[in-house]
């Protein structure tokens, strides 16, 4: 979009909102209705306290997801970072070993074409 924002109204455990937003009218219902969807998660227990209760209950569930999925992301960015550092340990380690070995000298025998 070009930065112009919108007011989207989406619904929220039966109370509207207008939410403006410069992302896609369609983008801001989608999270709205998945904000939805987990706060209606929440036992009954807690609803019957307040939709306060239930909005910061729901604030944790899903900062927690998102945590979970950073934290994730980021174990296998170290896990990528990892498996590279070793194959470049191991290039290295063949160059070395190429570098030390003596070709062989052999004046008496015809030289052979060789294919790797």
């Amino acid at each position: 979009m070009d930065d112009e924002k919108v007011t989207v109204r989406v619904n929220i455990c039966g109370t509207e909102y207008p939410i403006q937003a410069e992302e896609e009218a369609e983008y801001i219902q989608r999270i709205a209705a998945y904000v939805d969807e987990r706060m209606r998660e929440v036992p009954v227990s807690v609803t019957m306290q307040s939709l306060t209760s239930v909005a910061v209950l729901t604030a944790i569930r899903i900062a927690d997801e998102l945590h979970k999925e950073r934290e994730k992301q980021q174990n296998q960015v170290v896990s990528e970072s990892m498996h590279h550092d070793r194959i470049a340990e191991m290039i290295r380690r063949m160059d070395e070993l190429l570098e030390h070995q003596v070709p062989e000298q052999d004046d008496d025998k015809e030289d052979h074409d060789r294919s790797c």
